[in-house]
């Protein structure tokens, strides 16, 4: 029998190119947060202060909490106002479906348009879930029957 010079064959491999693989893969969802975050932007609605500052603006969300007893109705046209943490004050007139929730206190969230030293012309009104809803759901939906209701409640 006759010996070989073949050199040993590693096996596995050293894993650099899973490494190439999973940085690159980093780097492309990396860059399309960063395309999706430059094509959007960063804040989903601005402030009453923000669009005060603006003047007039089209097609804009606004957010704020609604002034106390400041909601009124008159057929499918309610009218009401809203305040940032700053004081800014708005005032809203939005004409549709009357939100369920659209009350005193409550975070909204409108969109529509704005002329100087006019009201907000608000086409859709998104009243902001309470956070107090979270609790609830998590004991009763997912961890009903664990015992958990009596330590939360």
């Amino acid at each position: 029998m006759t010996e070989s010079n073949v050199a040993p064959v590693a096996v596995g491999g050293s894993g650099r190119g899973w490494k190439m693989i999973a940085g690159a893969i980093v780097l492309v969802l990396a860059a399309g947060w960063l395309l999706l975050y430059a094509t959007v932007g960063g804040d989903f609605y601005m402030t009453v202060g923000e669009l005060g500052e603006a003047g007039d603006a089209a097609n804009v969300r606004v957010g704020g909490q609604v002034v106390p007893d400041s909601v009124t109705q008159m057929g499918d046209t309610a009218t009401f106002t809203i305040r940032d943490e700053s004081g800014a004050a708005l005032d809203v007139v939005y004409t549709g479906a009357f939100p369920e929730r659209l009350r005193s206190y409550e975070y909204v969230v409108a969109t529509g348009s704005v002329q100087p030293g006019g009201p907000f012309e608000a086409v859709e009104v998104l009243v902001k879930c309470p956070d107090k809803l979270f609790a609830e759901k998590l004991t009763n939906g997912v961890l009903g029957g664990v015992g958990l209701e009596r330590v939360l409640y």
